[in-house]
């Protein structure tokens, strides 16, 4: 996909997110607050809306408290995470042909071209494909966290 700038847009606005590598990082990121996904609840959110809900349950009981009988009981939330772009990717105007069938993908000694059109921010990327290297996910995205009225 890096080498491929067509692609870079669709991955910007959220056509290309990978449902499973997302609820992962959601279960780990609930297992760090010592919680975890109920019942594997991590689903998408409708279209319009780039990002994913999930439903977590501590794994400790509430504990003692003033209400009596809450001693073994686990608390429950669920939460939305929207995913906003903060880069644009203006794909190059005369992209490289693809090579015919048969033919070598690139003549000995001819260079690949840096990526550029990536703009995150008002910072412009240029991305050597030869030796990337990649804005992280935090340049490319902000996730927050919404309401149920979104």
């Amino acid at each position: 996909m890096i080498l491929d700038p067509v692609q870079w847009d669709e991955f910007l606005e959220g056509e290309a997110y990978v449902d499973d590598a997302a609820c992962q990082q959601a279960a780990i990121f609930a297992a760090r607050n010592d919680a975890e996904l109920l019942d594997d609840r991590c689903v998408r959110l409708p279209a319009g809306n780039e990002g994913f809900e999930v439903t977590v349950r501590t794994t400790g009981t509430v504990g003692r408290s003033i209400i009596p009988g809450t001693e073994s009981r686990h608390a429950t939330a669920s939460a939305k995470a929207v995913i906003e772009p903060r880069c644009t990717f203006a794909a190059p105007e005369n992209p490289v042909p693809e090579p015919s069938p048969g033919e070598p993908e690139e003549e000995p000694g001819q260079e690949d071209e840096p990526i550029v059109g990536l703009t995150c921010d008002g910072e412009a990327w240029e991305i050597d494909p030869d030796d990337p290297t990649l804005p992280s996910a935090a340049d490319l995205f902000t996730v927050r966290l919404s309401g149920d009225d979104e």
